[in-house]
């Protein structure tokens, strides 16, 4: 059961301290006897008694040291598995905090909005018609409608507008012409051949 349960090393380590005490037992009972039959002799006699003192004292050694492993190694074995599987720690407390931070809600600022100034214009044969020839600096939106009887349209030249116009739209129908008016005269006038001649300008100040 002991030798069952030695590692290979340790098995090996004592078969050879046994097979040194047996084979010198052997030799010194058997081999060495048959050349010297006086063997050990008195001048040899001391050094057989050393040897063979030795030789037990090695084979009680090893039987010690090699015979105590296993043991060892078991309690090895439970120290490792010990470490390998340490104690659960103990359960953590936590503390949930009920204050909640009040929420602050900032709006947006709000953007802001340029908005045409709606104008209603009406042309006829030969004339513009504006609700005031005086107008104060922003953006418009000039809705024309032709109440003539032949197609017109309405250009704006002043500071900031380069001719801008409608289409030449036929009678009954309404356009829009959206322009930013600044500081300044302006003039309104229909772009058709000979209409601006025949009467259809009018001039506006803004302000």
């Amino acid at each position: 059961m002991l030798l069952a349960a030695l590692s290979t090393g340790s098995k090996i380590g004592l078969g050879l301290v046994g097979a040194a005490f047996v084979g010198f037992a052997l030799a010194s009972a058997f081999l060495i006897p048959a050349f010297r039959p006086d063997f050990p002799g008195r001048r040899g006699l001391p050094a057989f008694l050393t040897v063979t003192v030795a030789l037990f004292v090695a084979m009680m050694f090893a039987v010690f040291f090699f015979g105590r492993e296993p043991s060892e190694g078991h309690a090895a074995e439970a120290t490792a598995t010990e470490t390998s599987h340490p104690p659960p720690p103990p359960a953590a407390t936590t503390t949930r905090s009920t204050t909640t931070a009040p929420t602050t809600t900032t709006a947006p600022a709000p953007k802001s909005v340029s908005v045409s100034k709606s104008v209603s214009v009406s042309e006829t044969e030969w004339k513009i018609a504006l609700p005031s020839t005086t107008l104060t600096a922003g953006k418009y939106k000039f809705e024309v409608k032709n109440d003539g009887q032949i197609p017109h349209d309405l250009t704006i030249n002043g500071p900031g507008v380069d001719n801008t116009k409608t289409p030449v739209f036929n009678p009954g129908k309404t356009e829009e012409l959206t322009v930013e008016l600044k500081t300044g005269s302006y003039d309104f006038y229909c772009s058709v051949p000979g209409h601006k001649q025949a009467g259809m300008d009018v001039k506006v100040k803004v302000s």
